[in-house]
């Protein structure tokens, strides 16, 4: 048995020419690559007639992986085999100014002379707000430019500095995710599966006129989706789960059926909020999901109750994520938080590769914005000096 590891060392002992015997060998995102990745990549493109090593030693952060980026300066190449993608569609002037002061204290590097976009932009240095206190200077700076439509990244070194922002953006019933990193549902909270709570909850509101074009009689599935969060007691009628297992899913269920669901009391009272509307439909159920669930629940509903259903599944304009999670991506405005964790503080007072490795990761930060960045304030003293 092979794990990764051994896929490669076994294909650079034994396997001398790649799979299919590829006549051009273009090896993307370089600078992700360790050195054992490369060499293999180099030993095949012997028996290729072109090799194209594209990447940026600047963006070499995933140091845990062992990439870095010595792997793909040595050996070096004759100069007129190096072509430099020479202009940036996504930097703006100011933005690119910053990003290219900062990379310019990494002791080695490949030098890389690009023009920014021809837009002003701008970098703004906020005079409160740390990571840990984002919920009043930082918000409504946030809030100021998710109103006009901007797209917004808040990036961290470290996921546990994002826990405060996430607080407050699910306190406020704000849209964020990462799209980078899907299988984080931290980062992810809106997510749709099958059990998720926004699944739960638009299988309610799709039996509601309010919910517009896409309303439709309920299902059985529909209302064994969202009556399994209920509280039983007094609500359910016994049997009511049992109903729901012996019946197709696919089966329309009216309205007119509830009376095998609810006990008449919930009952009345659920019609008597379908009749007021959508929203009230969706307080009655808020106000009789399981005490257990309650927070799970919460943020999604709150979401759909002060935007509506719709806010479930629209993508949303926040992104949240660590530097890493990002690389790649972009935004219209990003706020960075400049603060290090201990064992990244050692990295950035040792100079040499450590420092730069701390330098080239704020510098894939600053480089994910498209117009503007918040540098915003450090919380200690274990922060880099942008």
């Amino acid at each position: 048995m092979l794990d990764f590891c051994d896929l490669i060392e076994t294909s650079l002992r034994d396997v001398s020419t790649a799979p299919h015997r590829p006549a051009v060998i273009v090896v993307d995102e370089a600078q992700d690559l360790n050195r054992m990745q490369l060499t293999l990549t180099r030993r095949w493109s012997e028996r290729a007639q072109y090799l194209v090593v594209a990447g940026d030693d600047d963006q070499a952060i995933y140091a845990w992986t062992g990439a870095s980026p010595d792997a793909i300066l040595d050996p070096d190449i004759p100069e007129n085999h190096k072509v430099i993608l020479r202009q940036s569609h996504r930097l703006p002037r100011a933005v690119h100014r910053l990003a290219n002061t900062l990379i310019h204290r990494v002791a080695r590097r490949q030098e890389k002379l690009y023009l920014p976009r021809r837009e002003d932009g701008a970098v703004e240095r906020l005079s409160s707000g740390t990571y840990k206190s984002p919920e009043y200077f930082i918000l409504s700076s946030a809030m100021k430019r998710l109103e006009r439509g901007k797209k917004i990244m808040f990036l961290a070194s470290c996921s546990y500095m994002l826990e405060p922002i996430i607080a407050v953006l699910r306190k406020n019933a704000i849209p964020f995710h990462n799209p980078y990193r899907k299988a984080n549902g931290y980062w992810n909270p809106l997510r749709t599966g099958k059990r998720s709570t926004v699944s739960q909850i638009l299988s309610l509101l799709v039996g509601h006129p309010d919910h517009g074009e896409d309303h439709r009689t309920w299902t059985c599935g529909d209302i064994a989706m969202w009556a399994d969060l209920l509280s039983a007691k007094g609500i359910l009628r016994e049997g009511a789960q049992e109903l729901f297992q012996t019946s197709e899913a696919k089966q329309p269920f009216p309205i007119d059926r509830l009376a095998e669901v609810f006990e008449p009391g919930a009952l009345q009272s659920f019609r008597a909020a379908y009749q007021r509307g959508g929203p009230s439909l969706l307080e009655w159920w808020r106000a009789r999901v399981a005490a257990d669930v309650q927070s799970r629940i919460r943020y999604a509903a709150e979401l759909a109750a002060r935007q509506g259903p719709h806010a479930l599944v629209e993508q949303p304009q926040v992104v949240v994520g660590t530097i890493h999670s990002v690389k790649g991506g972009q935004a219209d405005v990003v706020y960075l938080f400049p603060d290090l964790s201990r064992a990244g503080d050692a990295q950035y007072q040792r100079f040499g590769p450590s420092r730069d490795s701390v330098i080239r990761l704020f510098y894939v930060g600053i480089t994910r914005a498209r117009e503007t960045v918040y540098i915003c304030q450090r919380e200690s003293a274990m922060a880099i000096s942008i």
